[in-house]
């Protein structure tokens, strides 16, 4: 059995930790409708793009999203610079937002989606943070393990706890977060003596330091009773429900 350390970093409220958010000031949110469709877009760093994994992502990404209350559009948006691979660092250190925040506007040269704006860098995964989300905006690392997957239709609905698994369950974890979703929407459940843990759940499924004692929908949760460990990079029933509702992304104002 593979074992990696979980994620031990609690999430907080950002906005008073970051002073460079403030550039997304002018950034609100709209008052609208449940979402008919999804605009995901990913960018990759120098070193990430040293990696053939754009079409991989992409798949990855439009398999964990595929709803039939939505239509999801997710696009490669290009290569950026960054300071340090770490793969929080870049939505830590606010450069990310930042960019994000200035393309939204017009200013920047990001050409920012109004749902989810996500970098992905080469950073380690044995380390945690291993990536960080905000509304709309994520970095993540990972670059060299998303680059020994399987396309996701020739994966089965359970996984191996790999490397490579657990980094793009990574990826769309952090995605999950842009969308409104906390790790109280993951579960886990159990298939073959196996304890799986569904995406926003992730490695927190194996962390005694996790807090919550239930679920955003009431489920209780109870310590994983197999050892042995999967995973799925579909999210749970719970979080779909809160997917379902999204009502879309910032609006300029």
């Amino acid at each position: 059995m593979v074992s990696f350390d979980p994620p031990t970093v609690k999430r907080r409220s950002f906005l008073a930790g970051v002073g460079s958010l403030g550039t997304l000031g002018t950034l609100r949110y709209a008052t609208r409708e449940p979402s008919t469709e999804v605009e995901v877009r990913f960018w990759l760093t120098e070193q990430a793009s040293t990696y053939d994994i754009a079409d991989l992502l992409a798949a990855h990404l439009e398999a964990a999203l595929e709803y039939e209350f939505w239509d999801v559009d997710v696009s490669f948006g290009g290569v950026v610079p960054v300071d340090s691979e770490d793969g929080a660092r870049p939505v830590l250190s606010g450069r990310w937002p930042m960019a994000v925040g200035s393309g939204a506007t017009g200013i920047g040269s990001i050409d920012a989606a109004k749902d989810v704006n996500l970098l992905v860098t080469d950073g380690p995964m044995h380390t945690s943070p291993t990536g960080y989300a905000i509304p709309h905006v994520a970095s993540v690392g990972g670059a060299r393990h998303i680059a020994e997957l399987e396309p996701p239709d020739q994966e089965a609905d359970e996984l191996p706890y790999s490397r490579p698994n657990l980094t793009i369950q990574v990826v769309i974890h952090e995605v999950g977060h842009t969308l409104g979703l906390r790790h109280e929407h993951g579960r886990t459940y159990v298939v073959n003596k196996a304890t799986v843990s569904t995406p926003m759940m992730s490695a927190y499924a194996w962390d005694s330091s996790f807090e919550s004692e239930k679920s955003r929908c009431g489920q209780e949760y109870t310590p994983p009773p197999h050892p042995d460990r999967k995973l799925t990079h579909r999210f749970s029933l719970c979080a779909e429900s809160t997917l379902r509702e999204y009502k879309g992304g910032v609006n300029l104002r």
